[in-house]
């Protein structure tokens, strides 16, 4: 009777011991990129996931990039964006009507690139003294009406890496 107990003891604590894979290989314990996410905010604005992303092909009529952005006003007061800068220079609106820059309370507005199909706010980033550099980041500045003036160094990325974490390639689905 004890061998039965002893067994079944010893049997308990092997299956504890190799049950909880909790060795120096675990695919949790591997590091991995994150994709760098410009944020900042000022008052009751928060601007986050500022990206600048550059035009593939620009033609002497179109922006160089497009700044993209989401922008929360978290107070109970309406706020605008009056002006927002790309490296020192001036970002203009975009498109055949000139977009609304007033930020609603406890509401999101998205600013956007035209180019990828994004049909809301879109500022575009006319000619710098040096051209940008997808890899790189640049300094964004927003000015709020109330707020104030906030700014945050931002990716500059290709139009091809939207929507993408690069830090893994796509996984290729079928059907």
């Amino acid at each position: 009777m004890t061998s039965r107990r002893s067994l079944g003891a010893l049997v308990l604590i092997a299956l504890a011991a190799t049950a909880c894979s909790a060795g120096q290989n675990t695919e949790t314990d591997k590091e991995r990129t994150t994709p760098y996410v410009a944020s900042a905010s000022i008052g009751s604005v928060a601007v986050h996931a500022v990206r600048v992303v550059v035009v593939d092909v620009p033609s002497s009529s179109s922006p160089q990039a497009y700044l993209t952005a989401s922008i929360i006003n978290s107070g109970s007061q309406p706020d605008a964006l009056t002006s927002a800068t790309v490296s020192g220079s001036a970002v203009s609106a975009v498109g055949s009507s000139a977009p609304d820059f007033t930020l609603p309370p406890r509401q999101i507005v998205q600013i956007g690139d035209p180019d990828l199909g994004f049909t809301g706010t879109a500022l575009g980033i006319g000619a710098l003294q040096n051209p940008l550099t997808p890899g790189t980041t640049t300094t964004v500045t927003f000015t709020f009406q109330s707020a104030g003036t906030v700014s945050v160094d931002a990716p500059v990325i290709a139009s091809t890496q939207v929507g993408s974490t690069a830090s893994a390639a796509p996984i290729a689905t079928v059907g």
